[in-house]
């Protein structure tokens, strides 16, 4: 799955604390139902309707990197036959930020098409979940 996307950003540079926090992001990027830190790392899982809509939980395991003004996570998509990798990086400019999603996914056709709607969902609300969040952490 690969996406390249801006999002509007009326925030400023207070949209990297909250972008930087796994349980934050995870829950309202890809409707993840648990993010757990082990150790450095994150367990997320999110849930998807796979073949035959059949329900199941893609486990990640997700390693984060912050810069100045950037957040990179390193994702490990667990999976039984192979270690897939990827990325979720985010760029933050003043009134944009640029979105570089790259996840090697299993049955990467099924879940990137699901995936992509929700990050489409998350752009359209982004401001608002960003305003919701400040105001809760008094940022």
């Amino acid at each position: 799955m690969k996406l390249i996307d801006e999002i509007e950003n009326e925030h400023g540079t207070n949209v990297l604390t909250i972008l930087s926090d796994p349980f934050f992001l995870f829950p309202s990027m890809l409707k993840a139902t648990n993010v757990e830190k082990i150790d450095n790392k994150y367990k997320v899982e999110i849930p998807i309707k796979g073949i035959f809509y059949l329900p199941f939980n893609l486990i990640i395991y997700v390693t984060r990197y912050t810069s100045i003004n950037s957040v990179n996570y390193v994702v490990n998509v667990a999976d039984f036959a192979e270690h897939r990798w990827g990325n979720i990086w985010f760029d933050i400019e003043d009134k944009k930020i640029k979105l570089n999603l790259d996840i090697s996914l299993p049955l990467d056709f099924i879940n990137s098409k699901i995936l992509e709607k929700r990050v489409k969902e998350f752009k359209e609300k982004f401001n608002e979940l960003i305003r919701i969040e400040r105001i809760k952490r008094k940022i």
